[in-house]
């Protein structure tokens, strides 16, 4: 039998994209509004060596990589009105970002790399409206909170939800099989490095339920805690403090 590596997805409730940068007083359909930037951060087109430089009112839309530089943030708000806001050395791919203002359908993904990502997330009005926030090790659904995301250099994470609820669970991909499982002939490498051991796991998925002030870690390898509470004293920095002043001013 097969076995499987889960790697995961941060899925949240809303929609999101980045393109070139232009100017544009509210973002349209597929695009997301640049509505705050302290200190400098680039935008990426899929395929270019070199980024622009991001500005307020900036429009970004999908497949670009926003680059956040040291000791600087970045807000973008979303077609719906969802906003997500970057801080230093976060790296993130606007992957999909489609809404509809007939309907208030959505569907947003978005790639966080490595980087701390502050959300509050406009409640999602249609059964098939999605807001997606990839990482290389987990996957966070909701259906309008206000939560955080932060990835590590070695790929481990923590979500962070305030307020709401969030889905959490694995998503399982096949790993090839063996040479010895593959039938024919096989044939056999030169000198050559060996790779590091892959963390296998058997094909049961694993979801998790994190509710309003309550955390959940993951691995490296993909392993998740069970939720556990933590109190806003304990959570309180400069980066929380500014996120939670700018929420206020906003209008949901």
């Amino acid at each position: 039998m097969l076995k499987r590596l889960i790697t995961y997805t941060i899925v949240l409730a809303a929609s999101l994209s980045l393109a070139g940068p232009a100017r544009s007083a509210q973002p349209a359909g597929d695009a997301v509004l640049v509505t705050r930037v302290e200190g400098t951060a680039q935008a990426f087109t899929k395929g270019a060596a070199k980024g622009t430089l991001i500005r307020k009112n900036d429009r970004l839309t999908k497949e670009q990589d926003v680059k956040v530089d040291e000791k600087s943030r970045v807000e973008l708000r979303f077609p719906d009105g969802t906003v997500m806001r970057l801080a230093e050395k976060t790296q993130l791919r606007l992957s999909d970002v489609s809404y509809d203002r007939k309907t208030g359908g959505k569907n947003m993904k978005v790639d966080l790399s490595v980087g701390k990502l502050w959300a509050k997330v406009k409640k999602l009005v249609t059964p098939d409206s999605a807001v997606e926030v990839k990482t290389v090790n987990a996957v966070a659904g909701v259906r309008g909170t206000v939560y955080r995301v932060n990835v590590e250099e070695d790929a481990s994470a923590v979500v962070k939800v305030y307020d709401g609820q969030v889905y959490v669970a694995g998503l399982p991909r096949e790993v090839p099989k063996p040479a010895s499982q593959v039938s024919g002939p096989v044939p056999v490498p030169g000198p050559h490095e060996v790779p590091p051991p892959v963390h296998q796991v058997t094909m049961e998925q694993w979801h998790e339920i994190v509710k309003a002030m309550q955390q959940i870690t993951i691995s490296p390898q993909g392993v998740a805690s069970k939720p556990q509470d933590f109190t806003a004293q304990e959570d309180t920095d400069d980066w929380v403090t500014w996120n939670q002043e700018r929420d206020k001013q906003l209008k949901f």
